[in-house]
């Protein structure tokens, strides 16, 4: 039998992962832009990064922390001293999007994840999720978080800038209250609340 809290604040935040050891200015011909994705993926936070002690309050005040599966969530939520239980799921890693690009063009890689990520909401989707597969899954997301969030006070999620924009829209449409961009920074730490039942 589950318990719901009666009559208390529920609060769901999003936290993006801290600085990743591989760094978005490199300079990359566009045929080796998914050799560096790959980079990125499996990166853990740069070694002398700190996160906030802002962040890291919200964090030891959870009553429950979930991460996506990427090395560096998983590992900003390692250094954000998580307590609470944690729970990776593989449905809140970021979004995908197109990574082939023509040899006769170097960008940093800052640049062509922009390129791609327009050709992305534009619907061209070749070897990635597409812009509405991923809306799904961010609703999915979002209702594992809220639904959690009917049994404990204070629900985190520790992802990405992309995921997490697209799962604060959608609960921002489900009446909960915050900002309409969650804070796209490193470490950025963004609150949505409501009243519970």
């Amino acid at each position: 039998m589950t318990l719901i809290l009666p009559y208390r604040q529920q609060s769901i935040t999003l936290i993006r992962h801290g600085p990743p050891a591989v760094s978005l200015r490199q300079r990359v011909r566009g045929h080796q832009f998914r050799q560096f994705v790959e980079r990125y993926d499996a990166a853990r936070i740069v070694q002398q990064a700190l996160p906030p002690l802002a962040v890291r309050q919200v964090v030891a005040n959870a009553d429950l922390v979930f991460a996506s599966n990427r090395p560096r969530a998983v590992h900003t939520a390692e250094l954000l001293g998580v307590s609470a239980p944690t729970m990776v799921d593989p449905q809140f890693r970021e979004i995908e999007f197109p990574v082939d690009f023509s040899r006769h063009f170097r960008f940093s890689a800052l640049t062509w994840s922009v390129i791609a990520l327009t050709l992305w909401r534009l619907g061209y989707s070749s070897r990635c999720e597409s812009f509405r597969r991923t809306r799904q899954r961010a609703q999915a997301a979002a209702n594992l978080l809220e639904n959690e969030s009917k049994t404990v006070a204070s629900v985190v999620l520790v992802a990405h800038g992309g995921i997490n924009r697209l799962i604060a829209d959608e609960l921002r449409q489900r009446g909960w209250r915050g900002p309409m961009l969650p804070r796209s920074q490193h470490w950025g730490c963004t609150t949505y609340c409501r009243q519970g039942i």
